[in-house]
């Protein structure tokens, strides 16, 4: 006889690993308009050290980096099914002790609702930060809403249809290691952020230009973002002309209260 399926433990049961339904947003919180639909918590691989003999074949092997398993390489993916999410309530970096997003990414589709991925870890030591400063990096003020669209985020279109748009954020999870190739200390830095678009053209060749919450001159050049890729024709057989075009930025530092 098949064993039945425990549904609390192994259908659908899936883990906001970064707490981002307990965010507060309006009278309630993130849990309103965002659906968790995809996780994973999976232990960081290894690191394997051999010795050699006089034939350099493997006499002798040793592992490291995580021989406690107590990092985990984790990763949650939401769906924004109503209302509108505003990115500068999330941020990048480490979110609570010894659980550090290094990467958030927003896509959004003609054909689907906006998805949002934040990949990262757990099981770090307590990161030390920087005087006057957190370890989170800000996220610029832009809006995403609830509706299966391609959707403008930091640009806009003056001519040819958009299709689809991602933004997303990364920073760096800097390790220390012992003499053994233990990990013995955590840190995150250097936050950057990138925008990509996709363009049919219809009416004329894709023009986009970057909006002014991303530009130089907002916020005293707060992001410095600048578009790093015209959109250029793609010229397939058959098919509408199709462009691509995207806009780098840096993410800052978060300010202590």
């Amino acid at each position: 006889m098949a064993t039945a399926i425990t549904k609390a433990t192994s259908y659908g049961a899936l883990t906001d690993h970064f707490s981002i339904l307990t965010i507060v947003h309006g009278a309630g919180t993130l849990a309103n308009i965002l659906k968790l639909v995809d996780s994973s918590a999976t232990p960081r691989t290894q690191n394997r050290a051999d010795a050699l003999d006089e034939n350099e074949d493997v006499t002798a092997s040793a592992f490291y980096g995580n021989t406690a398993g107590e990092i985990e390489e984790i990763s949650s993916t939401f769906a924004l099914v109503a209302d509108e999410l505003d990115l500068s309530d999330l941020t990048i970096g480490e979110l609570t002790a010894g659980i550090v997003a290094e990467s958030l990414e927003v896509k959004t589709s003609n054909s689907t609702w906006p998805q949002i991925t934040i990949t990262g870890y757990k099981g770090l030591e307590t990161i030390i930060a920087p005087t006057g400063k957190l370890n989170t990096f800000t996220l610029p003020a832009i809006t995403v809403k609830g509706m299966k669209q391609a959707q403008v985020l930091g640009f806009t279109v003056a001519t040819g249809r958009l299709t689809g748009s991602g933004i997303s954020f990364k920073c760096t999870m800097a390790e220390q290691q012992d003499g053994v190739g233990e990990p013995a200390a955590h840190g995150a830095s250097g936050a950057t952020g990138e925008v990509t678009a996709e363009f049919v053209d219809v009416s004329g060749a894709p023009t986009w230009a970057i909006a002014a919450v991303l530009a130089d001159s907002a916020a005293a050049g707060l992001f410095m973002g600048e578009v790093t890729q015209v959109p250029g024709a793609t010229e397939p057989q058959a098919a509408w002309h199709t462009a691509s075009g995207k806009i780098e930025f840096i993410c800052p530092r978060a300010a202590s209260a």
